[in-house]
């Protein structure tokens, strides 16, 4: 049977509920788990682009507000494109890469055709998916004709080309793949549309430098830390490039904006860029001018142009640097979370000390920390973009277990620390103990009580005769009615030494209960021990008590290793001399002259006269109850029956 006690106890519950907890997450919170990763992946690449040097194989040539106040609104009569694209050939590119299509045919379309047969051109052009009309305008180039679609790879229900007359090198897609949150982080590798495959802008540019056309096969990955798949080309020996089971690019953004270099068209025309720059560069034409709106969030900006994407790209592909996610990351997550459920419960092993707090979190901390350093290290070494949010809530949520865990035990340990010292110290001492560590500092104060100190008077001669069971019995029933009828007056039994019980009373000294709980313990007493036991050589059992009112020494004391609490003083000692008066005086309640005087209004007591009792100087006088029926001696012909125990739960 499961218990909340086995629970608590039990190391691996704290294991199953968080993974049970991350296994639900994981199936109903898989969005808002990816949407977490990649927003704080947006910082990590914002990190690893501050460091990047900067790029002078792709040159940025930008059609900027400058160019657009020198040259007039955007788009351009293609005689000044034409000059354009001339005066980077002029200046020695060695391919231009346009992020602008022209769909439209006009006026000079001759003459920029002609410019484009001078240096290789990769022209862009847009196939949208899920477009709200099946727009088709210009010519599509450089389809890839074969059994790439259907597949993988999304069909496109709309297309904008090129002007016929405009037939370059070869042409791309430039079309991305929009996040949920607008951001465009993954790009189609390739787009179908009417059963021919269009490569992105970037792959088209890297074919196209190779002098092949962008004819790429698809190969199914089958290693463990591999891609879904790869994209290659037989004309480009080792090339590959890693996509997802969608046919998508995972973008990298290993460069900060600051690290492309870029030159305003107007700079370009008006032949002020530094002689030899351009020089074997491939230039990537694009547009920045507001009024062109050529304008997209990334994770490096929230408004970036959308040529910056392309130069990324194209600098990454040439690198060989595209990351994916491999095709065992649930493995890798999964055994990483194994492993941290190791170290975890590894550290809420230890019981004591300090240790026993902090381990569980200083370890769920390095985790959370390895867990980054993980995910940013294999990006940065590897191109190995590795989920981790599923391993992040797995160990926060274990965190929270063992801690709470922890916590809900030490709750439980100290409730039984303070339930067994309280059966054997008073309950405010016990818990003050079980609330603090053991120390050797001095704590010792005075108080004004009334202590009854009751003893079991012949025990000893008893305790010698008769078994040890029935000695311990006769002891324990003695120890239970004398206590509950002393907690059931208002007092607190402050001592069980030996054969004898001390209680004390802080309330109102001329409360009577103290009083009250005498004759009651001698009335009960009288009941259980009051059979004749059949062993004539035995006195008989009987109570006799002293109380006495004053004040008292109290505190703990002793070293830290081994401390006593004890009451101490006059008071005390007074009424265990009273009680050890009552056998002589055939009395079983006596009373001091302390509590007498304040008593003597509000009960009937008698006096015995002075008496002068063990270590006192002076006579004490001694006061007895007047008890209608009051035994001192009860000869017992039997020992205690069974019956007569009295049940102390």
């Amino acid at each position: 049977m499961i218990t909340t006690e086995s629970l608590l106890k039990n190391r691996l519950t704290p294991l199953l509920l968080a993974s049970t907890l991350t296994l639900m997450a994981g199936v109903f919170w898989a969005e808002p788990f990816a949407r977490i990763e990649a927003a704080v992946g947006d910082h990590l690449w914002q990190l690893i682009g501050a460091s990047a040097n900067r790029e002078r194989r792709v040159v940025v040539i930008d059609i900027d507000e400058a160019s657009i106040a020198r040259y007039g609104a955007w788009p351009w009569p293609r005689e000044r494109t034409a000059d354009l694209f001339r005066s980077l050939t002029e200046q020695g590119v060695a391919q231009r890469i346009v992020d602008i299509a022209f769909p439209e045919s006009a006026s000079g379309d001759d003459r920029l055709a002609t410019e484009l047969l001078k240096t290789p051109t990769v022209l862009a052009q847009v196939l949208a998916m899920n477009a709200a009309e099946p727009v088709n305008r210009g010519q599509l180039q450089a389809g890839m004709p074969g059994g790439l679609c259907p597949g993988q790879f999304p069909e496109a229900n709309a297309a904008i080309g090129n002007a016929p007359a405009l037939l370059a090198a070869s042409a791309g897609h430039i079309t991305p793949r929009i996040s949920a949150d607008g951001v465009i982080r993954q790009l189609p590798a390739i787009i179908c549309y009417r059963n021919k495959a269009y490569a992105a802008l970037a792959l088209a540019a890297i074919a196209a430098g190779a002098g092949v056309a962008p004819e790429f096969s698809v190969v199914a990955g089958t290693e463990w830390l591999g891609p879904e798949a790869t994209l290659r080309h037989p004309g480009l020996p080792g090339f590959a490039v890693p996509i997802n089971r969608r046919g998508d690019i995972l973008l990298p953004w290993w460069m900060s904006r600051e690290a492309i270099i870029a030159f305003s068209a107007k700079d370009v025309m008006a032949g002020n860029v530094p002689a030899g720059y351009l020089q074997g560069a491939w230039a990537l034409l694009g547009a920045t001018a507001f009024s062109i709106g050529d304008t997209v969030p990334t994770p490096q900006a929230a408004a970036a142009s959308g040529v910056e994407v392309h130069a990324q790209l194209i600098a990454a592909l040439l690198d060989g640097r595209i990351p994916f996610q491999p095709r065992g990351a649930i493995g890798l997550q999964a055994a990483w979370i194994a492993l941290s459920a190791l170290l975890l419960l590894g550290a809420s092993r230890f019981r004591r000390g300090v240790l026993r707090v902090y381990a569980p979190v200083l370890t769920g901390l390095l985790l959370l920390g390895a867990t980054a350093a993980l995910h940013a290290g294999l990006l940065w070494a590897a191109s190995l973009w590795l989920p981790w949010m599923a391993a992040v809530f797995f160990i926060l949520s274990l965190l929270t277990f063992i801690t709470t865990q922890g916590y809900l035990s030490s709750r439980a340990e100290g409730v039984l620390l303070y339930r067994n010292l309280s059966s054997y110290l008073p309950e405010h001492v016990a818990r003050q103990i079980a609330g603090q560590e053991p120390g050797s500092t001095l704590n010792a104060h005075h108080e004004h009580v009334i202590v009854l100190y009751a003893d079991l008077r012949n025990f000893s001669a008893w305790c010698e005769q008769l078994p040890a069971e029935q000695a311990g019995a006769l002891l324990h029933n003695f120890y239970t009615f004398a206590g509950k009828i002393i907690e059931q007056q208002g007092g607190v039994v402050e001592e069980y030494v030996g054969d004898a019980v001390m209680g004390v009373w802080r309330s109102d000294d001329s409360d009577l209960r103290p009083l009250t709980a005498a004759k009651s313990m001698v009335l009960t007493a009288e009941q259980l021990f009051g059979a004749e036991t059949g062993i004539n050589a035995l006195p008989p059992l009987a109570i006799g008590i002293g109380i006495e009112q004053g004040k008292v020494l109290v505190g703990s004391f002793g070293p830290a290793r081994r401390r006593t609490y004890t009451l101490l003083g006059k008071t005390v000692t007074t009424a265990i001399r009273l009680q050890a008066m009552t056998g002589e005086l055939a009395q079983a309640i006596i009373c001091g002259e302390n509590i007498a005087g304040i008593w003597q209004h509000r009960a009937a007591l008698v006096s015995l006269g002075k008496f002068l009792l063990p270590d006192r100087r002076q006579p004490t006088e001694l006061f007895v109850p007047a008890m209608r029926h009051c035994p001192v001696e009860s000869p017992l012909a039997n020992p205690l029956p069974t019956e007569l125990m009295v049940d102390d739960e």
